[in-house]
């Protein structure tokens, strides 16, 4: 039930999305590959399962780490980040040099990969640069999204990539450095978001629809989620993001 109206509510946004796509695919395929790809409420998949993430994305990423919520706590070397702490999904992706936790060299996400051979790994993009996203379009969204996946892909097979949901923002935020109102720049994650959840399907991949947990009524981050600036998270979001990854696991990636 609870995968049907996750479904459901990603499907909600079409009708506010559509005027902006020059082409909006027909609801039923989207289902139909939503249903591919939406990772559903599995058994609790236990620590061990957690332990085994790499998590790569942006400052919402990132800030795991300070919130001491993974293995070694603010030590962790689960987190893989530029030394400015986030990344922006755009062409320029596959030659971003991230602090490799384990040595401290700067390399490229492929050239990590190829080093760590991650278990798996979770994904998470869509705040960073959402306004010009959109402008861009899905086509230029999934490219670069793509480019990083094939990067992976590329380096390390066996890794298990998932793709998870931007976080929304909360009605407290800045926006004068946007040229939108919170409410629309939510509306953008959510549509980024769909796109996530095609690319997933498309390319064999599997999505976590974690925004889902973290909104309120209104769709905006809850209150008591974020941190003063209304978009990076607190520890309470971060322990109920990761109960939500062990509660929504891919049993594939446990048996290689």
């Amino acid at each position: 039930m609870k995968r049907l109206l996750s479904i459901c509510a990603l499907f909600l946004i079409l009708p506010m999305i559509s005027a902006c796509s020059d082409t909006a695919p027909a609801k039923e395929t989207l289902q139909e590959n939503a249903e591919d790809a939406l990772l559903s409420e599995s058994e609790d998949m236990g620590e061990e399962y957690i332990d085994s993430i790499i998590f790569l994305g942006e400052s919402t990423t990132y800030h795991m780490k300070s919130r001491g919520v993974l293995k070694d706590g603010s030590e962790t070397k689960q987190i893989w980040a530029p030394e400015g702490g986030t990344m922006t999904l755009d062409m320029s992706v596959g030659s971003v040099k991230i602090v490799y936790p384990e040595t401290g060299e700067k390399l490229t996400v492929s050239e990590a990969a190829a080093r760590k051979k991650p278990k798996m790994m979770i994904l998470t993009f869509g705040l960073n640069g959402a306004v010009q996203n959109i402008k861009k379009g899905e086509g230029y969204f999934k490219s670069c999204y793509s480019k990083l996946i094939s990067a992976i892909r590329a380096a390390s097979p066996s890794t298990v990539i998932i793709l998870q949901s931007a976080f929304p923002v909360a009605k407290n935020m800045d926006m004068s450095r946007y040229s939108v109102s919170y409410e629309e720049l939510n509306r953008y994650i959510d549509k980024i978001n769909l796109w996530s959840l095609e690319l997933s399907a498309e390319s064999g991949l599997r999505y976590l629809s974690t925004a889902d947990i973290l909104k309120g009524e209104s769709g905006a981050l809850r209150p008591e989620y974020q941190q003063g600036d209304g978009y990076h998270l607190t520890e309470e979001a971060y322990r109920k993001i990761l109960g939500y990854i062990r509660t929504h696991g891919y049993k594939g990636a446990v048996t290689q």
